[in-house]
């Protein structure tokens, strides 16, 4: 929730609860005596025109600062996997949504005549190995020059090539997956024919799961690559991570920093493109723990609450939020221990001298 909605909020808690209280400027008109004769113990009476407050003792504790941002999940890598061999989709072994394993065949393109220029190409290999093996001999025996005897080993480098290039063209029909993940998109049906770099399967790994978002330039000093960080999905679930990367270019349009956070995505239970809340921990912080009802802004605009001095005289402090949680909002920027105006405070202007009424916490 934003600050600006946390203050409204705190303003009507605040106006509603102190007009439900009855704690209203006193006049020496509508102060009563305590007793039933008109010369009441003026002692016992609030100073007249002296507005009433209530307060409470806040002490500072020990608290995680976490700066909270917004982000998406993204895969941890993704790719669309592409033939390298023009031909016929002859088989498709996987369906959409199916989990694969690394070099897992996913599709097979027809082999044709591949298969006559693998044999052709071994045949081949077979006479060369048989011309230089004739070749060598005679060489030894003085019997053929070096010139024959170089020609033949390169007909039979030529045709070892040739063989590796037929072997690569049959293997090239096998199209496997980089890597572990999950099919997440088919582009051909059986039977179609595929030119060299047409994309089969989409793949994503979802084995580690990273959630970008974007730091303020206020912020940015404090964030770090290998800081821990915890995540919180909309539509639920938490993950535990770290920082793997902070942008040293800021986006011209917004001047904010992408960060991403890398979690381990066991089961694979997130899915990518998923709303999540970034906790990052930038540690122990003294703050004080307060409702929101309390908040109020000054003359400049600034967020804080007002508070009753030792002079019996309001003051107004500025406050930094750290955190809100269900049992109210952690803000730093206060004394170790405070008065703390908790009903009236809107009615009070600061410097002006107040009644408070001590409440329990």
């Amino acid at each position: 929730m934003s600050k600006s909605v946390w203050i409204a909020l705190g303003l009507l808690l605040g106006v509603s609860a102190w007009i439900g209280s009855g704690f209203l400027s006193q006049s020496e008109e509508s102060i009563a005596p305590l007793s039933g004769s008109d010369s009441g113990d003026l002692s016992l009476r609030p100073a007249a025109n002296i507005p009433t407050v209530q307060t409470r003792l806040a002490r500072a504790e020990d608290v995680d600062q976490v700066l909270g941002l917004m982000g998406v999940t993204a895969s941890n890598r993704s790719v669309e996997v592409d033939v390298q061999s023009k031909g016929i989709i002859a088989r498709l072994n996987v369906r959409t949504g199916a989990s694969v394993k690394k070099n897992e065949l996913l599709a097979t393109i027809g082999l044709e005549d591949r298969e006559f220029t693998l044999r052709e190409a071994r045949a081949v290999v077979k006479l060369r190995q048989s011309e230089f093996d004739a070749a060598l001999k005679l060489s030894k025996k003085n019997l053929q020059s070096e010139t024959e005897l170089t020609r033949a080993e390169t007909n039979l480098d030529s045709a070892r090539a040739s063989l590796k290039s037929a072997e690569l063209e049959i293997e090239r029909t096998q199209i496997r997956a980089p890597f572990g993940g999950v099919i997440e998109e088919r582009f051909v049906e059986i039977g179609d024919f595929v030119d060299v770099g047409h994309a089969v399967y989409k793949i994503i790994d979802l084995s580690k799961i990273k959630v970008q978002g974007q730091v303020s330039e206020y912020d940015i000093s404090t964030v770090k690559v290998g800081m821990p960080a915890s995540l919180t999905f909309l539509g639920g679930g938490n993950l535990e991570g770290i920082v793997t990367f902070v942008s040293k270019l800021s986006d011209s349009a917004t001047r904010t920093f992408k960060i991403e956070v890398t979690a381990p995505n066991k089961e694979l239970a997130i899915a990518s493109g998923r709303t999540a809340k970034i906790g990052l921990s930038l540690g122990l912080a003294r703050a004080h723990l307060l409702s929101p009802a309390v908040l109020t802004l000054d003359d400049q605009g600034r967020i804080g609450v007002k508070i009753v001095d030792a002079e019996d005289e309001v003051r107004f402090l500025p406050v930094e939020l750290i955190s809100d949680t269900p049992d109210g909002m952690w803000l730093s920027g206060l004394p170790e221990v405070v008065n703390l105006i908790t009903m009236g405070h809107e009615f009070v202007a600061v410097g002006q001298r107040v009644i408070s009424v001590p409440t329990s916490p």
